[in-house]
């Protein structure tokens, strides 16, 4: 499928936006300014480039801990507000890094603090579209790791039945914590899974954004139609499973394999824009240039935002919804 200069060009920024919010975080935290744990997605943001463009303003999404490139749905400043327990942020400052979410206007799921146990829930919002006649799409994002869980085979199974309208998408980069691959599970795709629920499944190489687009188009279109689908994005994690993780388990032998099959996606991506005559050299430098300077005055502008107070986190509200159950 072709794709304009100005849609190919938004997929690079979402890419390095992905890439740089990494390197932020990275320079913040060594200079003591961040605390808790952080998760990167180094040498996996082709993901973010071809899957984030595809979200309608009907749809819903969830991504998960390594999806900083989701931040092309969100206002920068108050993501990086919300990240830096701000009270002008996201969520008050009260859902930290990977646990912001805006149900009602960006569609943002929120993200389980259990690993793989979303797949239930989003399997629910989807179920909530059906029942409401709504006409979006629901897309959840785990590893291979959550795609260990029983709980996602429970939800494909549910939303077969039902013909809900979802995307369940596993990013397999090769490694579960600290897990590689081949130790938990002896498929070579886990896509063929979903086969066992009349779900169609699909493993896409995950360093070409423009095939992963395609994929997802795909995928969202038939589940628009009741059709469901298990998409599996083949990558490789280039770091710890968070910041600051020395990747003792990583031996230098299958890091150079790994390396060589699935290469940097954004110097990937850069090569084939200017191969394709879409991008100059100079240009994409002004792209990554631009997507760095909104990221550093997101920070400048996020530090000097209200902290939040132990206080602010104690009533009810913090923990309950006040809205009409099963209501979107």
């Amino acid at each position: 499928m072709a794709y304009s200069k100005e849609q190919l060009v938004e997929m690079y920024k979402i890419m390095q936006k992905a890439r740089l919010f990494d390197k932020k975080i990275a320079t913040e935290s060594k200079k003591g300014k961040l605390v808790g744990m952080f998760h990167f997605g180094t040498n996996q943001e082709a993901l973010e480039g071809g899957l984030m463009p595809c979200i309608g303003p009907d749809d819903y999404i969830k991504p998960y801990h390594r999806n900083h490139g989701c931040l092309s749905l969100c206002d920068m400043k108050l993501y990086v507000a919300g990240m830096l327990e701000r009270t002008t942020g996201y969520n008050m400052g009260i859902g930290g890094d990977y646990h912001q979410q805006d149900i009602r206007d960006l569609h943002l799921l929120p993200i389980d603090g259990l690993i793989g146990a979303d797949w239930l829930y989003d399997t629910g919002v989807a179920m909530a579209l059906k029942l409401q006649n709504k006409p979006g799409v629901v897309v959840t994002i785990n590893g291979d790791g959550g795609a260990q869980m029983g709980g996602l085979y429970e939800s494909m199974n549910f939303a077969s039945l039902f013909d809900l309208p979802i995307v369940y998408v596993i990013v397999n980069n090769g490694v579960a914590m600290t897990t590689p691959t081949e130790k938990e599970c002896k498929c070579s795709e886990i896509s063929g899974r979903a086969a066992g629920f009349n779900v169609k499944g699909v493993s896409v190489w995950g360093q070409d954004p423009i095939a992963i687009r395609e994929a997802m188009e795909a995928a969202m279109e038939g589940a628009r139609r009741g059709e469901p689908a298990l998409l599996e994005i083949m990558t490789y994690r280039k770091c710890g499973h968070y910041f600051g993780d020395p990747r003792e388990y990583e031996t230098p032998e299958r890091d150079a394999r790994m390396t060589e099959k699935y290469p940097d996606p954004i110097v990937r991506f850069e090569k084939v824009l200017q191969e394709m005559g879409v991008c100059t050299e100079e240009e994409l430098k002004g792209y990554a240039k631009e997507v760095k300077n909104e990221i550093a005055e997101a920070f400048e502008w996020a530090y000097q935002q209200p902290r939040l107070t132990g206080n602010m986190t104690k009533g009810a509200d913090k923990i309950f919804s006040n809205t009409e159950g099963g209501k979107l």
